[in-house]
């Protein structure tokens, strides 16, 4: 190698560390944020640098770490199977592969790396790729126009963008996103609400948040470098708070999905904020134990330390908070069987919104754009006629059909509910639209369930407008509650508890599935690494006796029959107890459905089934 050669490298290095020094981040941070129109700027994209400028703008990352981004070549051969990127041996990354927009590379970015050297990785399938790996973090001209669009701007480790009015407003709307496709060009996307017009904001200022942390968002629990990012979100809320002189009540924080679970970590602090959530996930390690997550966030030892989602939540029920919250019965994954139970909670309406995760916030977008434009702009309700009701009762649940009167006929983007009490719990449930449109009906997966909803407590209909308008209408005459089982008991406490000498129940809800678990459970070790769980007929003095030499965690479970759900129990205690080896013991007398279920159960390869 030439003394010529070597001289330009080090200028190269010496050339790119001063770029990432404090002083050219902290200027690129400065240009970045300046118009295109800049006479900079604008010299910048003729050399085709602009992206360059970003990448030092971006994150300042702890010593030792790189971004990276891979690129699969031959993903058409592995389409729907995982990969994992190994470095050292390590796992670093890991997805399902997906096909990527037609036209595009299936990349996936911004993947944390403690090595520069190639040779140091490794694709646990047979496909061609590449690796890029440097200090700035990687983007796509997709992303930056998208930011370009909804006006996204890099504020220190914080993006955000601001609508409405920004010079005098009385009210906050903070908005938090949800995940894209794992394969989009846009990983980094905001809660923009475009149905919200600068008429509707003219009072009220609006920061749309950009979780633009990892691969594709952390939750905005950590940066990049793995570091809490709550006290950089909350400076910059509080300091439009004090510069505004907002009032906490009128504050309101909304997401659906992952963004609902920001929601939930930011309002905090603000005790007399509104919350407005859909579908957000309770427990995050819980929720990653999944394939497009379990070989990457899953791994996040950081996000799954700090204090989750469904702990803040039952803190802020016992605040009695004003929480709307909607979600489906067909999502356990998220609800982790919390809200469906959660019942006598003053200030709380829950909304039960038939069809899976992605469908809630489609569904129910009506209403919660009019819980948004009450917020802004509160209106009185209206009155509704409802004038006939029919009640079609199965074993374990009921179905509910209603008429209107012609002049309460649905609008086009009107949601229409059954509407009861939990005590001091309002419930809604979303009804279908029938044929013609002033019959309004329960359907099979809107049914509603004998063992979790209270038939006496509902009294009217109500119909959300997504303009704001609100109507409800009594029903003519009330539900028969002759055909109710006892209602189960509801979960004061979600997480399963380790220590419980007396029998603990919890509740377990999966569609129309629910079983409710008995349990008694003990800490024998704390340096074990196995969870022991014994299935048995009926509680004995000895069932949590004799642990093995590697047990951690006992719990004796009572169970009489297979049940579907006895997996999901198991899977909850496994990622509760942060262990990965698992003993299940099952009597003999049991019947043998049991041992078929269990052995099903998890994903982990390190499970064993004794039959006693």
């Amino acid at each position: 190698m030439s003394k010529n050669t070597v001289l330009k490298g080090k200028v190269r290095s010496f050339g790119k560390n001063l770029a990432y020094s404090e002083i050219g981040r902290q200027v690129a941070r400065q240009l970045v944020n300046t118009p295109e129109e800049n006479r900079v700027r604008k010299a910048l994209n003729t050399h085709g640098l602009d992206n360059a400028l970003r990448r030092v703008a971006g994150e300042h990352l702890s010593d030792g770490l790189y971004f990276a981004k891979l690129t699969i070549k031959d993903w058409r051969n592995f389409n729907g199977s995982p990969f994992r990127l190994y470095q050292n041996g390590k796992l670093v990354y890991g997805n399902q592969i997906e096909p990527p927009a037609r036209g595009f590379p299936l990349e996936y970015r911004n993947i944390m790396v403690t090595s520069t050297d190639l040779r140091d990785f490794s694709l646990d399938i047979d496909s061609p790729y590449t690796l890029k790996i440097g200090k700035g973090a990687f983007t796509t001209p997709e992303q930056i126009k998208y930011d370009s669009q909804y006006g996204v701007k890099q504020h220190g480790d914080v993006y955000y963008s601001l609508r409405g009015n920004t010079k005098n407003p009385k009210r906050l709307l903070l908005t938090f996103p949800g995940f894209g496709p794992s394969t989009t060009r846009i990983s980094y996307a905001v809660s923009y609400m475009k149905a919200l017009t600068e008429q509707d904001l003219h009072e009220t200022m609006m920061i749309c948040f950009q979780d633009r942390y990892l691969a594709a968002g952390s939750y905005m629990m950590v940066d990049n470098s793995g570091r809490p990012l709550y006290d950089r979100v909350k400076g910059i809320i509080d300091s439009f708070v004090n510069k505004f002189g907002i009032l906490e009540e009128n504050m309101m924080f909304f997401g659906a999905s992952k963004g609902g679970s920001i929601a939930i970590s930011y309002a905090e602090d603000y005790e007399a904020a509104h919350l407005l959530l859909a579908v957000p996930q309770m427990n995050l390690p819980y929720y990653f134990n999944k394939p497009f997550f379990r070989d990457n966030l899953f791994q996040n030892s950081a996000i799954s330390t700090l204090v989750q989602p469904q702990e803040k939540l039952l803190k802020y029920f016992q605040q009695a908070r004003k929480i709307d919250y909607f979600y489906t019965n067909d999502d356990e994954l998220s609800n982790r069987s919390i809200i469906e139970f959660v019942k006598d909670v003053p200030n709380l309406t829950k909304y039960r919104i038939n069809g899976v995760h992605g469908a809630v916030a489609r569904t129910a977008l009506p209403s919660m754009l009019n819980i948004m434009r009450q917020f802004l702009a509160p209106m009185p309700p209206s009155s509704l006629s409802v004038t006939q009701m029919r009640q079609y009762d199965e074993e374990s649940s009921t179905m509910v059909q209603v008429r209107v009167k012609e002049s309460s006929r649905a609008l086009p983007d009107d949601n229409w509910f059954l509407e009861g009490s939990l005590g001091r719990t309002k419930f809604r449930q979303i009804f279908s639209n029938g044929v013609p449109k002033f019959m309004k009906y329960l359907g099979e997966d809107q049914k509603l369930l004998h063992a979790v909803d209270d038939l006496d407590g509902f009294h009217s209909v109500t119909a959300m407008s997504a303009n704001g308008a609100i109507a409800t209408g009594t029903l003519p005459e009330k539900l028969n509650a002759t055909c109710v089982v006892e209602l189960a008991t509801p979960a004061d406490k979600s997480p399963i508890e380790f220590d419980a000498d007396v029998p603990r129940t919890y509740n377990i809800i999966d569609n129309n599935n629910f079983e409710q678990f008995e349990y008694i459970s003990s800490s024998s070790s704390k340096v074990g690494s196995t969870l022991e769980i014994r299935l048995v007929d009926d509680f004995k003095s000895d069932s949590l006796l004799n642990a093995g030499s590697d047990t951690r965690q006992i719990f004796a479970l009572k169970i009489n029959e297979p049940t579907e759900l006895l997996r999901l129990f198991i899977v909850r205690a496994v990622i509760d107890c942060s262990l990965k080896k698992v003993i299940v013991s099952i009597p003999e007398s049991l019947n043998s459905r049991i041992l078929f279920d269990v052995q099903n159960s998890t994903e982990w390869d390190d499970i064993e089934v004794n039959i006693l």
